[in-house]
């Protein structure tokens, strides 16, 4: 039996790192901020700012090729270069656009590298969305 990688591991590990380099080099180019100052706003270090402009770091998939990821990491940086920024609000961005790119499948081709036994086409782990009204199916699927 294959290992069973999460599409959550996958998106923690490869999508997550990809937008936050899309972010930082905005904040970078387009606002004038400085590794440190990328760092603060997007709560990471200034060591992986660093990595994701040299291409070492968030760089295992491919995410401008999307318009509607692009668009999104454009609004973040925005979001993030205000003098008033609200990094809830941003956080509430990056994680609606991990959401979509979960459901859109855009790991999948990555995941069956990452997992060669694991049958890809044909998957569904990654579609729909976990609302309160699913707590009642959770709470049947789990016996309580």
């Amino acid at each position: 039996m294959s290992r069973l990688i999460s599409p959550y591991e996958i998106v923690a590990k490869s999508a997550l790192p990809a937008l936050r380099a899309m972010v930082a080099k905005r904040l970078q180019e387009e606002y004038d901020l400085t590794q440190q100052q990328v760092a603060k706003r997007l709560g990471v270090t200034q060591a992986s700012v660093s990595n994701y402009a040299r291409k070492t770091r968030g760089m295992m998939v491919n995410l401008e090729s999307d318009p509607t990821v692009a668009k999104a990491a454009d609004v973040i940086a925005k979001e993030l270069a205000s003098e008033r920024a609200d990094a809830r609000e941003a956080l509430k961005s990056m994680t609606e656009v991990l959401d979509y790119i979960r459901f859109n499948k855009m790991m999948c081709v990555l995941h069956g590298d990452l997992e060669p036994g694991f049958q890809v086409e044909g998957c569904f782990a990654c579609e729909g969305n976990f609302s309160g009204k699913d707590f009642d199916r959770l709470k049947i699927l789990v016996g309580s």
